[in-house]
């Protein structure tokens, strides 16, 4: 049986469409992450799933039991906000105790329960501290461990780490999928942060103006965004037009591109996506590997990134696209032309 189903949810405050007919499943154990620019209706799903908000059309069904007229207090589900939300004259113990003691819990079960979380988000020895005294991502486990304690069926997170520097957000993003993962919590992680996504999730859905667009692996979705529109949201931005010349090229302003097109017919008018890791600078009569294309350009800048360079190259019909390459050829001069061995992109069908 699936265990949670969003089942045609639409939803609109006065004129303006939030949502509408949105739809998915959840298994249980795994962490779904909804990805989307500001106003796409991610944080409405997720609060007509938590049962704050009522959707005016459509369920939410958990193991397949309709939760309409279930109160948020009632759905044992966690929530854990970008903002943390914890009450500042209770001390860590306090704060993690508290849905426990909303609960019934024993003080006896409260306290092990309280010691358990603090073990699990790796605070330890913090049970006496005021809130106060802790830092962002002090505070960020305390909300997590605060959420998981009253052992909930389903955690919700709503932007829980944007309120954070990026450096401590990429170290808490792997410490939080460890912790999701090691007690296997099924999750809706809610974030407009393709990184997060990326590294946190089991599935992302992609929401825009009120829809899921795309529902995929990370993998999947990073490698075949189904639309230019989906790209360009994850940073796919090296999108160039063209026509079909065959089922595995392409002719664009660059020249005739690998791509894999079939089912598209000859004339046909798409969109190419070149995946800017999917290129090397190759010498000037370096031939490509087979099943690699050739672009050619002007160096406009370039930057180190550790392990590899960034690059963005002017070419034909003055588009500039951008590329991170293997740093074993060396920095490439800005102004200098230089040639690319470029792996198969993606083709997409154009809306025009």
């Amino acid at each position: 049986m699936v265990f949670l189903e969003a089942r045609n949810l639409s939803k609109s405050f006065g004129s303006q469409r939030v949502l509408h007919r949105v739809s998915f499943t959840l298994e249980q154990g795994n962490i779904l992450c909804i990805l989307g620019p500001s106003g796409s209706g991610k944080t409405t799903l997720l609060r007509i799933i938590a049962g704050l908000e009522t959707p005016d059309d459509g369920s939410v069904l958990l193991r397949g039991r309709d939760l309409r007229h279930t109160p948020p207090h009632l759905r044992r589900f966690g929530m854990m906000f970008q903002e943390f939300a914890l009450f500042p004259h209770l001390d860590v113990s306090g704060n993690i105790a508290f849905g426990l003691h909303m609960r019934k819990f024993s003080r006896a079960e409260a306290a092990k329960r309280t010691a358990e979380m603090l073990s699990l988000v790796g605070l330890e020895g913090f049970g006496a501290r005021r809130i106060g005294e802790l830092s962002g991502g002090e505070r960020q486990r305390v909300a997590l461990a605060r959420s998981l304690a009253p052992y909930p069926v389903l955690l919700l997170l709503d932007e829980p780490l944007g309120s954070l520097d990026r450096a401590l957000r990429e170290k808490l993003l792997f410490d939080l999928r460890e912790i999701l993962r090691r007690i296997g919590m099924t999750t809706i992680f809610v974030t407009h942060d393709q990184a997060e996504a990326f590294a946190v999730s089991d599935t992302i859905a992609v929401m825009d103006r009120g829809g899921i667009v795309q529902m995929d692996t990370p993998e999947n979705l990073y490698r075949n965004p189904a639309s230019p529109e989906v790209a360009r949201f994850l940073g796919l931005s090296n999108l160039i037009d063209g026509r079909v010349e065959s089922a595995s090229s392409v002719a664009t302003a660059l020249g005739s591109l690998i791509a894999p097109a079939q089912g598209l017919a000859a004339g046909e008018r798409v969109t190419v996506l070149i995946r800017p890791d999917a290129a090397r600078i190759i010498g000037e009569d370096e031939k490509p590997a087979l099943g690699m294309s050739i672009i050619e350009g002007t160096v406009r800048d370039c930057l180190f990134r550790g392990k590899n360079y960034h690059i963005e190259l002017k070419v034909q019909g003055g588009q500039t696209l951008v590329f991170e390459v293997p740093i074993e050829a060396g920095a490439p001069e800005i102004g200098r032309a230089v040639r690319l061995a470029v792996a198969p992109g993606s083709v997409f069908h154009s809306s025009r």
